[in-house]
């Protein structure tokens, strides 16, 4: 075994964690947020971000592979998908009370509309309650983001992680001359 396979790796927490943030900015900030509709490309470029900050930590001789940049863009997504899972529940669920009676009014309107649609009321009256539920329960609402964002966050953390693996990974060292030639 050579000296390279003997080092440990750097530590991933800052890295993760600047490209959590990073994630979280391109998701709650107005204006930047609309990067997002680009395939989530503020989330992969949070995620990539979070690679080249962890390819900086390595040693030159210790070989940088493609697994090592998913690893940090899905930890990244996962780190970016609770930080906004906060950030959203605060914004949304200590929200004036006048915003909140506009949301209730604009959901109440949405399936008016649906039930003149010929929609099963049943199940319309179903998801009402469950989304007034969701909205007046901030646990509640705070676990349906997470649950969405962390589906989001991390599988398209993990695609920024492959982008910047293969952009990042070590190329071909130069292997020492064999002694025994």
């Amino acid at each position: 075994m050579n000296d390279a396979t003997m080092m440990e790796k750097p530590a991933k927490l800052i890295p993760v964690l600047i490209g959590g943030a990073a994630i979280t900015a391109s998701a709650v900030i107005p204006g930047i947020n609309f990067l997002n509709c680009l395939c989530c490309a503020g989330v992969m470029g949070g995620a990539i971000l979070a690679v080249w900050f962890y390819k900086k930590n390595f040693p030159y001789d210790m070989p940088f592979r493609i697994s090592d940049g998913v690893i940090v863009g899905t930890l990244s997504g996962l780190v970016g998908s609770v930080l906004t899972a906060i950030i959203e529940t605060i914004t949304m669920g200590l929200g004036s009370e006048q915003a909140r009676f506009e949301m209730e009014q604009e959901i109440e309107r949405a399936f008016d509309q649906a039930a003149t649609q010929g929609s099963d009321p049943a199940v319309l009256e179903g998801v009402q309650q469950f989304m007034t539920t969701v909205l007046t329960n901030p646990f509640m609402l705070f676990l349906m983001v997470l649950v969405f964002t962390a589906l989001v966050f991390t599988g398209f953390g993990a695609l920024g992680g492959v982008i910047g693996g293969n952009i990042f990974k070590t190329k071909d060292l130069p292997t020492p001359a064999d002694p025994m030639n």
